[in-house]
């Protein structure tokens, strides 16, 4: 999720950034035979010219930062694109022009362009090793692009330097999250549920943690536990997407396809427009005999824009 705190703190310091400098009291010129001499009313007038132009672009940049950040709580990301390029152009060298460019890594993220979002971040982190912010979004990118590896180092780097100034425990708490997705990804299932754990102890709402740490357990052959810890996740949060679809998910791999058709009943009525989740309890429905059932839910996927050759396999069960 684009972080919403950001611009506050943002345009506040960019605030100071746009204050105008004091004037030098002399003028060297710079020709031949050129002297130090004493500004002049003409040179002060001319000076007028070049602040008017700078205060301009600086309350123009803020401005647009502005906006630019209101258009991300309003997930018009092409807006908050086009707001923050115009931003940097204004002032190409300001101070606080890395947050920018990392808000437009979270841009490219939230587009799935994640091989794009780790190029610009790590020009970012190169520069500002000790952005925090920026090597953990990279990190997160780098887990959706499968490079459990990359994601770790990142992570570690954070995990690393709990005492540095600019630390805290949410940040601290997502890199162990990130680090444990990434064991999970590289199939060390003992040293993620590890991570989950002390995750858990300190902090026993988080439900992403719950989530993996019930994948994590069944991985490590403790079926009916996941099951259960999924069951208490689902009572306290029965209409959250990700826990439904995470226990209709490993009642599927247990042999469970009633008890996961009705989780994916739940889905549909949450989230009707979501073509996976009508092709998933098609799939539990072919299983259970009901084939009419399921060919209605395939053809619901064709008019949300599923491909027909996708589903084609699907198709040969049910007709």
């Amino acid at each position: 999720m684009l972080p919403r705190l950001l611009s506050v703190i943002l345009l506040s310091v960019l605030a100071l950034a746009c204050r105008p400098a004091l004037h030098a009291q002399t003028i060297v010129e710079l020709k031949r035979g050129g002297s130090v001499r004493s500004k002049t009313v003409d040179d002060y007038k001319d000076d007028l010219k070049i602040n008017e132009r700078l205060q301009a672009d600086s309350v123009k940049y803020v401005d647009n930062l502005r906006r630019a950040f209101n258009a991300l709580h309003a997930d018009s990301l092409s807006e908050a694109e086009r707001l923050f390029h115009e931003a940097l152009k204004l002032r190409p060298t300001a101070p606080g022009n890395h947050v920018i460019k990392y808000n437009l890594g979270l841009v490219d993220m939230a587009r799935g362009n994640n091989v794009e979002a780790v190029k610009r971040l790590t020009e970012i982190v190169r520069d500002y090793p000790n952005y925090f912010d920026a090597r953990l979004a990279r990190a997160e990118a780098n887990l959706q692009l499968g490079r459990s590896s990359e994601a770790i180092d990142d992570a570690q780097q954070v995990l690393d330097k709990p005492n540095l100034e600019g630390m805290n425990a949410a940040l601290l708490e997502k890199a162990r999250f990130i680090r444990a997705a990434a064991r999970y990804q590289l199939r060390l299932f003992t040293d993620a549920h590890a991570d989950l754990q002390t995750i858990l102890r300190e902090n026993p709402q988080n439900e992403n943690a719950q989530l993996l740490d019930a994948l994590t357990l069944q991985k490590m052959g403790q079926p009916k536990e996941a099951l259960n810890r999924l069951n208490l996740i689902v009572s306290a949060h029965p209409q959250s997407i990700d826990a439904l679809s995470t226990r209709a998910m490993v009642e599927s791999e247990l042999n469970m396809p009633a008890m996961a058709r009705a989780d994916y009943d739940t889905l549909i009525q949450l989230c009707p427009t979501e073509s996976g989740y009508y092709i998933e309890r098609a799939k539990m429905l072919i299983r259970l005999g009901e084939k009419n059932a399921a060919k209605a839910d395939l053809n619901q996927a064709l008019k949300l824009g599923v491909p027909r050759g996708m589903l084609h396999p699907l198709f040969q069960q049910v007709n």
